[in-house]
């Protein structure tokens, strides 16, 4: 889940990840997610992908799993990505 700007998102997404704004997360992610999915969390910054876990958490998600550093660097799928989780339970 990349909750970024849908312009950042267009410019530089990677493939796999769908692009629901932090701003439009509290009122769509029902669309395209479901609380026993396991989402990976991109987001421009530490802030950002921290509130689009409380979020997520708050909607019954446990599976939630943040990018570790740079956000896109080199990579352009997400099985080139180094997570961690965040919420796992």
């Amino acid at each position: 889940l990349d909750v970024r700007d849908a312009v950042d998102y267009q410019k530089d997404s990677i493939r796999g990840s769908i692009n629901i704004s932090l701003g439009r997360l509290p009122y769509v992610w029902q669309h395209c997610l479901s609380p026993g999915d396991s989402v990976l969390i991109l987001a421009g910054s530490y802030y950002k992908r921290n509130k689009a876990a409380r979020i997520l958490y708050k909607q019954g998600f446990r599976k939630l799993y943040a990018v570790n550093g740079d956000l896109l660097g080199n990579k352009r799928t997400l099985s080139d990505i180094s997570v961690k989780g965040c919420c796992e339970g």
